[in-house]
C-alpha cells in the first residue's frame, strides 16, 4: 500500500525537517557521505529497497527532487561543517567536548546521543589527513556531473517505430564523439542493440544487474585495461516501451574535468 505525504506549501525547511523520521536521517546521512543505497543496506542491515524507500519519504516530505539535496538541507539544519562554533538561537542540552556543533531539530538526551553517535562515525576526525576530505569532495562534484550528463541523456532518448532506442538531440558535449576521450554513455536493453557515444569506438560499458529506478547507482569499474572508470547507471523505462532500458554514463578517473 503506498502512502501520499501531504506538505503544505507554506511549511518552512525547519518544520520539514522536523518531520523526518530518526531512520530517514540515519539513511540522508549516509547518503551525504557519497554511499549508494546498497552500501546503506549493508551497514543498517535492512533491505536497499527499505533504503530506496526512506530517501524517497524523505525527498517527498523536504519537497527535493533528488536525495542528495535533501541530504544537504539536512547537513546545514544539523551545522556540518562548521568551523567556528556558534551560538544557537535556541537552548541546547550541553554536549561532551568531543561534539563540535549542537543539531537545534534534535529533542530529548536520547535522540542527542544518537546523532552524536553517527557523526562520529561518519565526519572525519580531528586528525586525519584533509586529503581524504578534498577526495570526498571531488568524488562527489566527480558523480553530479555525472548524474547531469545521464539526465540530459534520458531526457533526449525516445523509442523509435522498430522498438529501438534512438536520440532525438545529440549530446553537446564534444568530448563523447571523440573515440577513447575518457568520456563515454551507452544506452542498453536484453535483446536489443546497444546504443553507444563514438568515444566508445569498438568497445562497449558493461551493465550492472542491480535495477537503480529512482536513484542513479554510481560504481568504479576496471573493466577498460589502464583506464579506471567512474560510472552513474539508471534503469528507466521509455514512454511507448515495455523495455527496461540501462542509461549509462562514464568517465576516466585519469580525465581532469
Amino acid at each position: 500500500m503506498s502512502h501520499t505525504v501531504c506538505i503544505p506549501k507554506d511549511m518552512d525547511n525547519e518544520e520539514k525537517l522536523a518531520r523526518l523520521t530518526e531512520r530517514e536521517k540515519v539513511c540522508l546521512r549516509q547518503w551525504l557521505q557519497h554511499k549508494s543505497a546498497k552500501e546503506i543496506a549493508a551497514d543498517l542491515h535492512i533491505s536497499h529497497h527499505a533504503v530506496e524507500k526512506r530517501l524517497k519519504m524523505a525527498r517527498t516530505k523536504l519537497g527535493t527532487t533528488s536525495s542528495l539535496q535533501a541530504a544537504r538541507l539536512l547537513s546545514q539544519s544539523e551545522g556540518y561543517g562548521r568551523t567556528v562554533p556558534q551560538t544557537p538561537d535556541l537552548h541546547a542540552h550541553t554536549l561532551q567536548p568531543q561534539a563540535s556543533y549542537v543539531p537545534p531539530l534534535i529533542l530529548g538526551a536520547t535522540a542527542m546521543t544518537l546523532v552524536a553517535a553517527a557523526l562520529f562515525v561518519l565526519l572525519p576526525s580531528m586528525g586525519e589527513d584533509p586529503l581524504h576530505s578534498e577526495t570526498v569532495v571531488q568524488v562527489r562534484k566527480g558523480d553530479e556531473q555525472l548524474e547531469s550528463a545521464l539526465n540530459i541523456l534520458i531526457a533526449a532518448a525516445t523509442v523509435g517505430p522498430d522498438g529501438e532506442v534512438v536520440l532525438t538531440n545529440p549530446l553537446g558535449d564534444q568530448r563523447y564523439l571523440q573515440p577513447r576521450s575518457g568520456h563515454y554513455w551507452q544506452i542498453s536493453a536484453i535483446g536489443h542493440h546497444d546504443l553507444p557515444s563514438r568515444s566508445l569506438w569498438d568497445r562497449t560499458l558493461k551493465v550492472r544487474g542491480r535495477k537503480a529506478l529512482s536513484e542513479p547507482l554510481f560504481y568504479n569499474s576496471n573493466e577498460f585495461p589502464r583506464e579506471p572508470l567512474r560510472v552513474a547507471q539508471r534503469s528507466i523505462f521509455l514512454p511507448g516501451s515495455d523495455v527496461e532500458w540501462q542509461f549509462i554514463v562514464a568517465q576516466s578517473l585519469e580525465v581532469p574535468d
